[in-house]
């Protein structure tokens, strides 16, 4: 048995307010969006409960290889400053990764500077900080691709009256 300890801290600026790159991580259909890792993969929400002491249960895999169950807590939600929670995966039953994730929204010139820190342990060589760091990278791309798409569609990405904050 072995723990690997690692953070991934990665801090991406977005040509959006921070109203609607808060909302990219609250809204389901959004995490849905950006989060999807491609066509040879398949992934679904079993519930999303963007509350503070709230789960979202999200289940993901390549089509032909095994299924991953990610399981997100909700710590902390401060709308368009900062999410905290508590993140775990397991392949197959068996647990790979616990660790924390705080992402941070600060409003620059021309946007959205956000500052996403996971720190973890990745049990028994089945996952790696690198692995985790490499698809962070690309989902953030393809936040920032949604962000754009629906920044031209007019769609703000403001919540209202959102029951997140706690």
């Amino acid at each position: 048995m072995s723990i690997e300890q690692g953070t991934i801290d990665i801090t991406k600026t977005f040509a959006a307010p921070a109203a609607a790159v808060f909302s990219a991580w609250a809204e389901e259909a959004a995490q849905r969006a950006w989060g999807d890792p491609g066509p040879d993969w398949q992934m679904h929400f079993e519930r999303f409960r963007f509350t503070v002491g709230e789960s979202d249960i999200c289940r993901f895999g390549s089509k032909d290889g095994p299924t991953y169950l990610n399981e997100n807590r909700c710590l902390e939600i401060m709308p368009e400053k900062r999410i905290v929670y508590a993140s775990l995966l397991r392949e197959g039953g068996t647990l790979t990764f616990a660790g924390t994730v705080v992402v941070t929204f600060e409003t620059v010139q021309g946007g959205t500077r956000m500052r996403f820190v996971e720190q973890g342990s990745y049990f028994d060589g089945r996952d790696k900080a690198d692995d985790h760091r490499d698809g962070w990278r690309a989902m953030l791309e393809a936040m920032d691709g949604y962000l754009q798409r629906t920044a031209r569609a007019g769609v703000t990405g403001a919540l209202s009256g959102s029951p997140a904050a706690g």
